[in-house]
């Protein structure tokens, strides 16, 4: 069968590639990074497992794509394997995309269609794989060509720029895409500089469509499968002819509309037709011999039983070997699939992986390159022959690393535009010879343009002309401006954090985006809320409304890079009250700091509108003569951008001021609620006793179906208010710290910026939301750990001194820790 497929007995080894003296330590070094990676991640738990809750309609692609809601932080990146676990079965999935908490999912064709499953996450497979790969290859290997692995690293040499009299390319392409194609054309590393908007994806389609028209075998790899597929979409377009067979995709496309064109299990599964239909008959008789011989083992056996036992199991150890030997071949056919086509398309890692072992290519073209690792990248470069494209922008979010040893830093925090010192030059204004950089961008409107490009570019960009015409396609009555600020500061919100988190989240922040995504439903097409901390997008998240979740997105800086929308609302969440202090990407703003690449890459999302909700007191509160990309993009916004009070905010939609009646309003809530959780800090709790009559006449579902969290005083006393609403049967638990202030009521989330029942409440904030609220109380719930019962559960008194036990959220040196003790006698 596999003869009569042209498939060879033993696949041929294609000769080792050039060698360098420098590139067996260098793969060492980059190879002990990834294992010291591999050691914290392992810290941080490896094994996670993530409640998943379908999406409706997420079916599609013939049910090999189903997408989802995660209950919690997917720590996978996009095309890393994982386990789908339905009903205690296991299936093997990739992670196609994540874009907020709604994962996408390829699944097996067998993997049922169900409205609840749980996603089994391992962090290290994919670094175990690139440290391995990295060892085999540090004397070489068959097809691998390690000068040009080294060179994607290797700082370039000094000269003077490349000047091309006339630069090639298509008509629909400026001057600088063109001088890019033309200069990328020629054999050796170019860089290539795409700052946003500027169109760097397009000029990358260009190229590769020349590359192919010249006869060229291209490898086209970048970070995300997102990333991925734009760029063959873009490609596509200028070369369609590429869908029938000449261009594979290696991965599940998150674009399932890719999926039958170019995809290479599809390609391939057409070509072995006889070999994938034997694999399904014989899987299928493994599935019927193990239930056979599981029906035997639930009984005592007689002789003829233990001698069909033996059959069966003989028989499952031949079906197990011969489907081993059926997955070889298959994956000969894929591997022959990806020599034959002219560009082959992939997620990076997949060149550590067995599809893409060993081929080799003409040209390589790595795309968002500032998002990929330089031990990846050498992996990537030694792919081709020397001729490589690196194309990306090192002023936006380099890749995530959690190791903080010198290798990790070198090898791994560090893009190839780093390790090879391509940003120390530009801000010196020594530009390399083969930097190819694009100065127009399109997507943002000149306001918006002038900030980013003054802040992060040292006015470099320049906005195309076209921006200033462009039809409107989204509107919001508080969009009045192209670049709109709404100064937070005299709110004196506070930010908190999830309980063992480092991340926080600013709830009032939350409810002003509530009431401007409200007024904004019926004329907005297209709208993104944007913000630095998890916990704060999944609040945001749940203020889309149910007829724009194609349209409209929320999620963190990080999953947005490479996306854009009309109108963008940036959430910057620190304030420096509760929290403190600010983050370091508030404080730490020099070029190339990972605070100056996150505001970066939220600024320039914008197409129309950028809406940026911060603490100017705060976030711009630091000493003029530092004068860094952070400083600056903020001393700009508060010289050019249109300020929007945000008591203006607050009257546009679902939430509201309360400045009286405070008492009376929270009773008319807890009437109609059938669960009430309360965070206070220290303080007054002069409103409890008022509002025990209500708060004792809620019902829950079998749990505690009132909760109040009471900040304690520091010798662990509680208010008299508390002891009172204790005696008459409240769940009152004493905890420090709390940096909150609200309450989750039903469907209402409340939130005050001193005590919500105290003399001052300060300002209160009351939004009507279901699913906000349902966010919210997520975010505020305390998981039981350590002794200590967590949230709807009632607490516990000291053995001893008969006091309430005190859960602790700090060790005793301020860091994240959990206890469970009594003030009096440290039981």
């Amino acid at each position: 069968m596999a003869m009569s497929l042209g498939l060879p007995a033993h696949e041929p080894l294609p000769p080792a590639g050039p060698m360098s003296p420098q590139w067996p330590e260098a793969a060492r070094k980059a190879a002990a990074a990834l294992r010291h990676e591999l050691t914290a991640v392992s810290k941080r738990r490896v094994q996670t497992d993530v409640p998943l809750i379908a999406v409706a309609g997420s079916a599609v692609s013939r049910g090999k794509l189903r997408r989802f809601e995660a209950q919690g932080e997917i720590g996978a990146g996009e095309g890393t394997s994982a386990i789908l676990i339905i009903k205690d079965k296991q299936f093997q999935v990739e992670v196609v995309s994540v874009f907020g908490s709604v994962v996408t999912l390829s699944t097996p064709p067998d993997a049922p269609v169900v409205t609840e499953a749980t996603l089994r996450t391992d962090l290290s497979w994919l670094l175990t794989e690139q440290s391995k790969r990295l060892n085999e290859l540090v004397e070489g290997g068959p097809g691998f060509n390690a000068v040009a692995a080294l060179a994607a690293v290797t700082p370039p040499e000094a000269g003077a720029p490349i000047r091309l009299v006339k630069p090639i390319g298509p008509a629909d392409l400026n001057q600088g895409q063109r001088t890019a194609v033309h200069l990328a054309l020629t054999p050796g590393v170019t860089w290539l500089w795409g700052p946003p908007g500027t169109g760097k994806t397009t000029t990358v389609a260009a190229l590769i469509a020349e590359l192919c028209a010249r006869g060229q075998r291209v490898l086209l790899a970048a970070p995300t499968n997102a990333a991925l597929d734009v760029a063959i979409q873009s490609l596509l377009r200028r070369r369609p002819g590429l869908a029938d067979g000449a261009l594979v995709r290696i991965g599940q496309p998150a674009d399932p509309s890719l999926t039958r064109q170019v995809l290479v299990e599809e390609i391939a599964a057409t070509r072995g037709a006889p070999l994938a239909q034997h694999r399904v008959e014989k899987g299928r008789e493994l599935r019927e011999c193990r239930k056979d011989l599981n029906a035997l083992k639930q009984r005592e056996l007689t002789r003829a039983e233990e001698t069909e036992r033996l059959r069966l199991e003989t028989q499952i150890a031949e079906l197990q070997a011969l489907l081993r030997e059926l997955d070889s071949r298959l994956g000969q056919v894929r591997r022959q699939v990806c020599r034959e086509a002219t560009v082959v398309a992939a997620t990076a890692h997949q060149l550590a992986l067995e599809t893409l072992k060993n081929l080799s290519f003409d040209v390589v073209v790595l795309d968002e390159a500032s998002m990929t690792t330089a031990a990846l990248a050498m992996l990537v470069a030694g792919a081709g022959s020397g001729h490589t494209i690196i194309a990306g922008d090192f002023r936006q979010l380099p890749p995530v690393v959690i190791a903080d040893t010198p290798e990790a830093q070198e090898w791994l925090r560090h893009s190839p535009f780093e390790k090879a010192g391509i940003p120390v030059a530009v801000s010196e204004r020594k530009d390399p010879p083969r930097l190819a950089a694009l100065t127009e961008q399109y997507r943002m409107r000149q306001t918006i343009g002038d900030v980013v490009s003054t802040a992060f570019y040292s006015s470099r960009l320049s906005t195309a002309p076209g921006t200033a015409s462009r039809t409107v396609r989204s509107r919001a009555s508080w969009a009045k401006a192209e670049l709109v600020v709404i100064d937070t500061a005299s709110m004196r919100s506070r930010t908190a954090r999830r309980q063992g988190s480092q991340s926080r989240y600013n709830l009032a922040h939350a409810q002003l985006a509530a009431s401007l995504t409200s007024d904004a439903t019926a004329t907005a097409a297209d709208l993104g809320l944007i913000t630095p901390f998890a916990p704060q997008a999944r609040l945001l998240e749940s203020l889309l409304p149910e007829d724009h979740l194609e349209d409209w997105a929320a999620s963190t800086v990080h999953r947005f890079q490479g996306g854009e929308r009309d109108i963008v609302i940036y959430d910057t969440v620190d304030t420096g009250r509760g929290v403190s202090p600010l983050n370091r990407w508030f404080t730490e703003g020099h070029t190339g700091s990972e605070g100056a690449r996150l505001l970066n890459v939220a600024a320039s999302r914008a197409r129309d509108h950028l809406v940026v909700i911060g603490a100017l007191d705060a976030l711009h509160h630091r000493s003029a003569a530092s004068r860094d990309p952070v400083w600056t993009f903020f001393a700009h916004l508060i010289d050019t951008a249109a300020p929007m009070p945000w008591q203006a905010a607050v009257s546009a939609g679902v939430t509201e001021r309360i400045d009286e009646d405070l008492v009376e309003r929270l009773r008319s809530d807890i009437k109609r609620a059938a669960t009430v959780d309360m965070w206070l800090p220290r303080g007054s709790h002069r409103a409890l006793p008022s509002l025990l009559p209500e708060l004792t006449s809620v019902r829950g579902d079998g749990s505690e179906a009132v909760t109040i969290w009471m900040e304690p005083e520091r010798d662990g006393y509680l208010s008299v208010e508390a002891l009172q609403a204790r005696r008459e049967g409240v769940n009152i638990r004493p905890c420090l710290p709390i940096l909150e202030s609200s309450a989750i009521i039903g469907d209402v989330v409340w939130s005050s910026s001193a005590s919500l029942l105290g003399m001052e409440p300060g300002l209160v904030l009351r939004t009507e939301h279901r699913a906000f609220a349902d966010a919210a109380r997520r975010a505020q719930r305390r998981r039981s750990g350590a002794g200590a019962p967590g949230s709807g559960q009632l607490g516990d008194n000291c053995g001893r001194c008969r006091r309430m036990l005190i859960r602790y959220e700090q060790d005793r040196r301020g860091r994240a820790g959990l206890r469970y003790e009594c003030a009096a006698c440290g039981a």
